[in-house]
């Protein structure tokens, strides 16, 4: 299956949720703890893949569920919402991951399909040259 491009946006259900969400998040302080796995959170995720018939359930310990929805970046400010770029097969396999993490208890997903995300090259070339 062919992965796209995808933009979330995520609305919470409460203000209580939001500060829930928040006091949550506040606890992350590296890029990378945005993006860990647990193998729980994999295999609800890829059990969710079987009952949509994209994967079969033989050799699921060889599946990545990066293959399937891939969130690349969050923008997370003080708002009711915030965004997620994506990389994934459809919408359903953004919420289902999602949801496999325990995220849809604090927020609703609507994830939209787009084009690859422009850049303004001329900005960001000099920045990338300052960096090496």
């Amino acid at each position: 299956m062919k992965k796209r491009n995808f933009i979330a946006t995520h609305t919470f259900h409460s203000q209580q949720s939001k500060k829930q969400f928040f006091s949550f998040v506040k606890e992350i302080k590296t890029n990378s703890e945005w993006f860990e796995e647990t193998d729980e959170i994999k295999n609800r995720f890829l059990k969710s893949l079987v009952s949509r018939d994209l994967i079969k359930e033989e050799g699921l310990e060889n599946v990545n569920t990066s293959d399937y929805a891939l969130m690349l970046q969050i923008f997370v400010g003080r708002g009711d919402f915030f965004f997620c770029h994506w990389m994934a097969v459809d919408e359903q396999s953004i919420i289902d991951r999602l949801s496999a993490d325990g995220s849809d208890e604090f927020m609703i997903t609507m994830a939209t399909p787009v084009e690859f995300p422009k850049m303004n090259l001329d900005y960001l070339v000099p920045m990338i040259k300052r960096i090496k």
